[in-house]
Parts: structure tokens; C-alpha cells; sequence
């Protein structure tokens, strides 16, 4: 088996969940899956799983620092607008004004999360995943 690497990206500084990190810690290019596995009292399917975990949480990461495109604003409208109803355009436009030429994804979210109740930011997230955003 070959050694597992960690995803390009990551440090140590990246947040991630214990369960993650449990296995990342071992990982250090040099020990195969099956010892990472040993080590942290995990099995390789485990392991498999934290990986590919890691993997997604930088993606994720990546994404929402990238500006905003015409696209991704569109899709953002789309999530958001079953939650608000047709103001979803204009609260997204607006949003976007604030934040200038340098809108980020995870900047764009936050101006409209603080726009919404608890209620609506939890059923805008689950609109949000399974776009796959965020």
C-alpha cells in the first residue's frame, strides 16, 4: 500500500473536525494506510473515510474564498430564494455591492446569514449543500 499524503492545502493551522485530525496527524507520506490505521486505533477503511474527509474540507475551504462569478451568484439566488421568496435577487445584489469588486464566496453567505433567522440560515445552508456549495 502506498503512503497516504496529506491534500495539497492543508496545515496545521486548518481547521478541521477531531475525528480528522485524528488520522491526519499520523499521516506523514512515509507510513502506509494500514500503520496511519494502527495508530490511531482506526480501521484502513476508517482511515479511507478521514481522508477523503480532509480532501473535501480544503475543496470546501477553497471554494468559498474564490470570488464571486455571474454563475455562482446565480446559484446562491436559486438556494436562497426558497427560503425568502423573490427578494432572494435583491438581497444577493445588494450584498455584492457592499462587498465591491472582491466579493468571496464565504463574504457573499455571511452578509446574507446576518440578514436571516436562525430558522431560515439552517434551511439556506441545506439549499446551499445540496447545490454543492459550501
Amino acid at each position: 500500500m502506498s503512503a497516504p499524503q496529506w491534500p495539497e492545502g492543508l496545515n496545521d493551522a486548518t481547521p478541521l473536525p477531531y475525528t480528522v485530525w485524528r488520522v491526519m496527524h499520523h499521516v506523514d507520506g512515509v507510513r502506509d494506510i494500514a500503520e496511519v490505521a494502527r495508530l490511531a486505533g482506526l480501521t484502513v477503511p476508517d482511515v479511507t473515510e478521514r481522508l477523503n474527509a480532509a480532501a473535501q474540507w480544503i475543496n470546501r475551504a477553497a471554494q468559498r474564498e474564490q470570488q464571486v462569478t455571474d454563475q455562482t451568484a446565480d446559484v446562491v439566488i436559486q438556494c436562497l430564494t426558497p427560503v425568502v421568496g423573490p427578494m432572494a435577487e435583491v438581497m444577493v445584489d445588494e450584498v455584492l455591492d457592499d462587498l465591491g469588486d472582491q466579493a468571496t464566496l464565504s463574504a457573499l453567505l455571511s452578509g446574507l446569514a446576518r440578514q436571516l433567522t436562525q430558522e431560515r440560515v439552517q434551511q439556506f445552508a441545506r439549499n446551499l449543500r445540496d447545490r454543492g456549495i459550501t
